[in-house]
């Protein structure tokens, strides 16, 4: 029974692993479809490398990522460096989203008599009147 089990379960895997058969992709214009439109041409999915080139291709792109993780750290560790010796200013922190909003707004000049309107609208939610005066309603 056990032997049977990891036959079944060999068998599983083994098929899981094969490789599924392509279905066809046609271009209509600009767009892909797996259903042929009017004037479609059928475009050839299929990789063509065999598997040296493509074992070429996964060792470029993990040395081209190896490659990269080791400048970004020598670059972060000459800018740290560089922030150290004041050569570089250190960025101020960002204002707060209320401190933002204020100083988006139009200014208005105080010896114009008339208020001008602000660029753009913002909405406001209404406070209730119990909770503004900070008092509770007497329930009769």
């Amino acid at each position: 029974m056990l032997r049977k089990k990891h036959l079944f379960m060999f068998v599983i895997a083994a098929a899981s692993t094969m490789p599924v058969l392509a279905q066809k992709v046609y271009r209509c214009g600009n767009t892909y479809s797996q259903q042929p439109c009017f004037d479609a041409t059928t475009v050839q999915t299929e990789d063509p490398r065999s598997e040296s080139q493509k074992a070429q291709a996964r060792q470029a792109a993990q040395r081209d990522a190896k490659l990269a993780n080791d400048m970004e750290k020598s670059r972060l560790k000459e800018e740290a460096q560089a922030a150290k010796l004041g050569q570089i200013p250190q960025p101020a922190k960002p204002a707060s989203a209320k401190t933002q909003a204020r100083t988006d707004e139009p200014k208005t000049s105080t010896d114009n008599k008339k208020a001008k309107k602000p660029a753009y609208f913002t909405a406001v939610a209404p406070t209730k009147p119990d909770a503004a005066s900070g008092q509770k309603k007497k329930s009769d």
